[in-house]
């Protein structure tokens, strides 16, 4: 197993980056207070500002980590930032981004089009774009992995630590295997969510708006079929099951890769009230847990995203049509 040494959350000597440390966990804790007060009530535009302030520091703890870890850590082990760095500096970008869009539509009169499935079909893209370029920046830019070992199983992405992939049947093979899992894991999920919501009475939060058009029907298809998987699989299989699972073990990458991608699902849940809100944020968490855990299991076992990816949006394609017929 590899490992990285652990240093203390204000312990300054033996970082190669300290400065660059010591102001990104300066600019964090700004966000995460003046956060903490937007949301409390002292304002919408002190939230963005927070948001800004979160992902300047994630972006220079990521690059502390990157630089830690090319020292601390064996070429087999992950030298880019840690995964929780990555997600809570990927996690603030996607949302300003989506606040962008939303700002934008709003300055030409059309807020309305926000709740249809073109305005979420945008705001997919807009969140995932911003995905996409963070990892660029902290993950490809600090030089720890190329985009082709995040997409493929490259010898880098399988070390010894880990179960050599199955690799029988190539690209048709990752097709195969992430579309006719779909399926069972989507009956399995929705057996298990049945379970859930009328155990609690709670219902899961409606994620696509209905489609009124045959546009917003190709629109829904498009963001469940495409936008979202390569956005959130690059995110939560190539970058953070690989980090874990080069730095771990393969039964923590699957595992805590499958409570990010759960959890990330709920930051944009709301509801009448607080307890409201935290209750269809808590089902909505739980719902997903299915698909993420065989996800990762698909990428230890695949090592390609082209797998997961297939196995996402033939999962998502399900419900659409599902929802669509019905």
């Amino acid at each position: 197993m590899n490992t990285v040494p652990r240093l203390g959350l204000l312990q300054l000597a033996g970082r190669e980056a300290p400065a660059l440390y010591v102001i990104g966990l300066l600019f964090a804790v700004i966000g995460a207070g003046g956060l903490v007060a937007g949301v409390a009530g002292a304002g919408v535009g002190l939230a963005l500002l927070a948001l800004v302030f979160l992902g300047a520091g994630g972006i220079a703890l990521s690059g502390a980590s990157a630089l830690q870890r090319r020292v601390d850590t064996p070429v087999a082990g992950w030298r880019g930032p840690g995964p929780l760095a990555i997600f809570w500096t990927t996690i603030p970008w996607a949302l300003l981004a989506q606040v962008l869009v939303a700002a934008l539509v709003t300055a030409i009169g059309a807020v309305a089009s926000l709740t249809t499935p073109l305005g979420t079909l945008a705001l997919a893209a807009a969140s995932n774009g911003a995905s996409v370029l963070i990892i660029g920046l902290v993950v490809v830019g600090s030089g720890a992995v190329q985009w082709r070992d995040l997409v493929f199983a490259t010898p880098p992405a399988s070390p010894s630590t880990l179960p050599q992939p199955d690799r029988r049947g190539g690209f048709a093979g990752d097709l195969f295997w992430g579309i006719a899992l779909a399926v069972p894991i989507l009956t399995a999920a929705g057996l298990f969510a049945t379970l859930v919501m009328s155990g609690t009475g709670l219902s899961a939060p409606i994620v696509l708006p209905p489609a009124m058009s045959a546009i917003d029907l190709a629109a829904n298809l498009l963001t469940a079929g495409l936008i979202a998987p390569i956005g959130e699989e690059l995110l939560y299989r190539g970058v953070i099951a690989q980090a874990w699972a080069r730095q771990s073990t393969a039964r923590r990458a699957i595992l805590f890769s499958a409570i990010l991608f759960a959890f990330a699902h709920t930051l944009t849940v709301g509801g009448t009230s607080v307890v409201d809100a935290l209750s269809v944020a808590f089902v909505a968490f739980i719902v997903r847990l299915p698909l993420g855990i065989a996800l990762g299991w698909l990428w230890i076992r695949r090592r390609s995203l082209v797998a997961t990816i297939a196995l996402h949006a033939a999962y998502n394609l399900v419900i659409v049509a599902i929802t669509a017929l019905s």
